[in-house]
């Protein structure tokens, strides 16, 4: 238990977005993407690799732990609000003390909104107890072909379920891409 909720605090981070500029510092991005990303903990994650090493006092997760996940993209900040896709993913403890846990995340966003729709695949280091926080995005498909740029997101809020524990980030994603 202890393990789903550092894995929760970590992994709320995981789709967050606001996508640096590419070539100069004035270029707009390409696609600008709002969503709140819904993470059921307890249910819609699976512990892949125990940790390597004890988790330390204070922390919840081992060194090298890794966790595989998928959860809801969504419109709004309600669960029921419309859904634009998912993120399928890994996470993997690469460094815990006393004072924080950093993850190394590697996923690929699945949108469609009607009228946008591709995969967006992004990774990166992050400590979810800093906000906020970003990841690279490092390519896709479909209208997101050869993308790139920065997602950066942010806590919204957490809800105990009966599986569990909800979590709700924030991101926004600007998305270049080579026309």
């Amino acid at each position: 238990m202890a393990l789903r909720k550092l894995l929760c605090v970590a992994l709320f981070v995981i789709a967050s977005a606001s996508l640096a500029p590419g070539g100069t510092a004035n270029e707009a991005p390409s696609v600008v993407l709002k969503f709140y990303l819904q993470q059921q903990f307890g249910v819609n994650e699976l512990g892949m690799v125990p940790a390597a090493r004890s988790p330390v006092q204070g922390t919840n997760t081992g060194f090298g732990q890794e966790v595989v996940y998928e959860f809801t993209v969504t419109a709004g900040k309600s669960p029921q609000s419309k859904v634009l896709g998912y993120v399928r993913g890994t996470a993997i403890v690469v460094n815990n003390t006393a004072a924080s846990t950093t993850f190394f995340v590697q996923n690929v966003i699945h949108y469609d909104n009607g009228n946008v729709r591709g995969t967006l695949s992004q990774q990166g280091e992050a400590i979810f107890s800093s906000v906020p926080w970003e990841y690279a995005i490092t390519g896709g498909t479909g209208v997101f072909r050869n993308a790139y740029g920065f997602n950066v997101g942010r806590f919204i809020s957490s809800t105990p379920t009966p599986n569990g524990n909800l979590i709700t980030t924030y991101y926004e994603a600007s998305v270049f891409l080579d026309r």
